[in-house]
């Protein structure tokens, strides 16, 4: 099992650039997003790639619990061993859907090694919905 917590800016800040710019002293804080679990299957054999080893992991689900919440439906982990033992590679894409119904993909990257903690970026994609009015249709999209 593996925890991610994911944090941004909320909507109603103005980024850092807006800050600077308008002479505001205090910094933005981040609040958190959501906390996923994600359920990983067995590691695969090392597969030799240039420079190292491979190691990927079927993500079996999971859940977002926080501002956005819902189910994690599927993935997959993927992991860089260097043979320099030093850097490791890590990424996650999981795919699901909120509590309201919306499908959701999970992008989760970062790099560190053995001895540290991984630097991570997380991007979160989700659909939208919203009513199409044609003359000749009108359908939910």
């Amino acid at each position: 099992m593996l925890v991610l917590l994911a944090s941004g800016l909320p909507a109603d800040k103005p980024s850092p650039q807006a800050s600077e710019r308008s002479g505001a002293s205090n910094q933005p804080k981040l609040s958190r997003i959501f906390r996923a679990t994600i359920n990983l299957g067995a590691f695969s054999s090392p597969i030799p790639i240039q420079g190292g080893q491979r190691i990927v992991a079927k993500v079996n689900g999971g859940t977002l619990k926080g501002s956005l919440s819902g189910t994690i439906t599927s993935g997959i982990s993927v992991i860089d061993l260097l043979n320099n033992g030093q850097a490791i590679m890590n990424s996650i894409r999981s795919i699901g859907n909120t509590t309201d119904g919306l499908p959701f993909l999970i992008d989760e990257t970062g790099v560190g090694s053995q001895a540290d903690n991984f630097g991570r970026v997380v991007s979160i994609s989700l659909a939208a919905r919203f009513r199409c009015r044609h003359p000749v249709a009108d359908t939910n999209v």
